[in-house]
């Protein structure tokens, strides 16, 4: 199974990692597989971690091989919800991975980039997302699209497995040389707060993993 450890100490690290944010070619098929089984535990914390809350409109955004996708609305069973990923390959996987959810008309799939998504305004109201806010190539644009295509009261929740509670050094962002968005848990928020989201950070015991969870309370220009 993959895991970023193993990736840090590749001599392939930067094909990995790049793997990690576009998968493609055989290679990428296996990375979706890894990725699906390796990162069910910090998308059930955050999941089990949200408000009370019953959306009818949600957004994956990087939805990988579609296993978010399949938790959330497995708990919004009312729900219908569209998957963006940049990456074609993860969408075709995805298709396939969801197809029962795709045949009962809950699930679309996109090919796009976050930081520039053809949804309408105030379209969902809840977007979710799973260890892809650190490979966005603007994050700040993109945390602001999600706030454009989200309806006032939006809950959004941004799970990692990735975080820092304090700024990184800058021994730490050699080491993830190749992912864009390496930043303390609290600049994420201030971040996140400047793009009209409020949120808490919720880790678990060991801090292996978090959740940024909250909610849309105003509308940006």
């Amino acid at each position: 199974m993959i895991s970023f450890e193993s990736i840090l100490n590749s001599d392939k690290m930067e094909e990995d990692l790049t793997q990690c944010m576009n998968p493609h070619g055989e290679a990428g098929k296996k990375t979706i597989e890894d990725m699906n089984a390796e990162h069910t535990p910090q998308i059930m914390w955050g999941v089990d971690n949200l408000p009370f809350f019953t959306p009818k409109t949600i957004l994956d955004v990087g939805c990988g091989g579609g296993i978010f996708t399949k938790i959330i609305l497995d708990k919004y069973k009312n729900a219908k919800a569209v998957g963006l990923d940049i990456s074609p390959l993860c969408i075709d996987y995805s298709k396939e991975f969801n197809k029962d959810l795709i045949d009962a008309g809950r699930l679309e799939l996109v090919v796009g980039d976050v930081t520039d998504m053809s949804f309408e305004d105030n379209t969902f109201d809840m977007v979710v997302s799973n260890a892809s806010h650190i490979f966005w190539s603007d994050l700040k644009k993109g945390l602001k699209e999600l706030n454009r295509v989200s309806r006032m009261g939006a809950v959004i929740c941004l799970t990692a497995a990735i975080h820092f509670d304090e700024e990184p050094t800058e021994e730490q962002k050699k080491e993830y040389n190749g992912l864009t968005n390496i930043i303390s848990d609290r600049k994420l928020q201030e971040l996140m707060d400047i793009a009209g989201w409020r949120t808490a950070i919720v880790a678990n015991r060991e801090n292996s993993f978090c959740a940024y969870i909250g909610i849309k309370y105003r509308n940006i220009n």
